[in-house]
């Protein structure tokens, strides 16, 4: 398998101080995370024509790729959405599920 499109909406545990992912829910099934691969924030505004950029359209999130301890490897990010008072704007996603073969996964973070 080389990869898999999720876009999933997750439910997540997060652990620490940092509060990193330490478990999720996908497709019914809990996945314990076991290694953060690699972690990198996004900010930008995605395909938005640069005369409408505004700073409420800007997206703010945070992906990980991570390896459970069974083996699966999935790129997930939480989307700390666009309210700072108002948690339900605030979700973690499954974007996809990537090959744990993969050489390359160390140098996930675009």
């Amino acid at each position: 398998m080389s990869q898999r499109f999720l876009g999933k909406e997750i439910q997540v545990t997060v652990a620490g101080e940092l509060r990193h992912p330490a478990s999720f829910i996908l497709e019914g099934k809990e996945h314990t995370v076991q290694e953060i691969v690699a972690a990198w924030p996004d900010h930008g505004f995605g395909s938005t024509p640069l005369s409408r950029k505004r700073w409420w359209l800007c997206h703010h999130r945070n992906y990980y790729t991570v390896r459970t301890n069974d083996g699966a490897v999935f790129e997930i990010y939480y989307d700390r959405g666009v309210s700072l008072k108002k948690s339900k704007y605030k979700k973690w996603y499954a974007t996809r599920q990537l090959d744990p073969l993969d050489e390359t996964l160390r140098d996930a973070a675009p």
